[in-house]
């Protein structure tokens, strides 16, 4: 794992840990690219659109006009399998929203019977505990897809 990119732990943060019972290379792809991304990320909005390149350098763009708003980056590391680290621009509608960068940083570590994901994304104080709750529906939706 690399350490070019951390948070630091006296740095505001979220951070979500779940269980996904498969392996890091199934995993993967549903991090990774749009058809993946669209199984779990914001099913409940049929016009959500996901914009992939995921390549260190690359960008990615997931917006929903339904929701009327949607996330924005670049991708710093990607270490397949390992980790992912990108910038996280919030956009409402098409326009940045008027916020800071933040820096999300997803690790996975395949364990017995499945791989444990640790998302950490840094947050002004008063949004922490709004982007644990996100977070977390969103891994609850892909732990789901692959409950027996």
């Amino acid at each position: 794992m690399s350490d070019a990119f951390e948070i630091p732990d006296d740095a505001e943060h979220a951070e979500v840990v779940a269980f996904v019972t498969t392996t890091t290379d199934a995993l993967w792809p549903l991090l990774t690219t749009g058809a993946g991304l669209e199984q779990w990320w914001w099913p409940m909005f049929d016009d959500t659109r996901y914009e992939i390149d995921a390549q260190e350098g690359g960008t990615y763009r997931i917006r929903t006009a339904t929701g009327g708003f949607g996330v924005q980056g670049r991708y710093l590391e990607l270490d397949e399998g390992r980790r992912i680290v990108q910038s996280w621009d919030w956009l409402e509608g098409e326009e940045f929203a008027p916020q800071p960068s933040q820096l999300v940083i997803v690790d996975l570590e395949e364990r017995d019977g499945g791989t444990l994901v640790t998302v950490r994304q840094t947050a002004l104080m008063d949004e922490v505990d709004d982007f644990r709750q996100g977070w977390q529906d969103c891994l609850t939706r892909l732990e789901e897809l692959f409950d027996a």
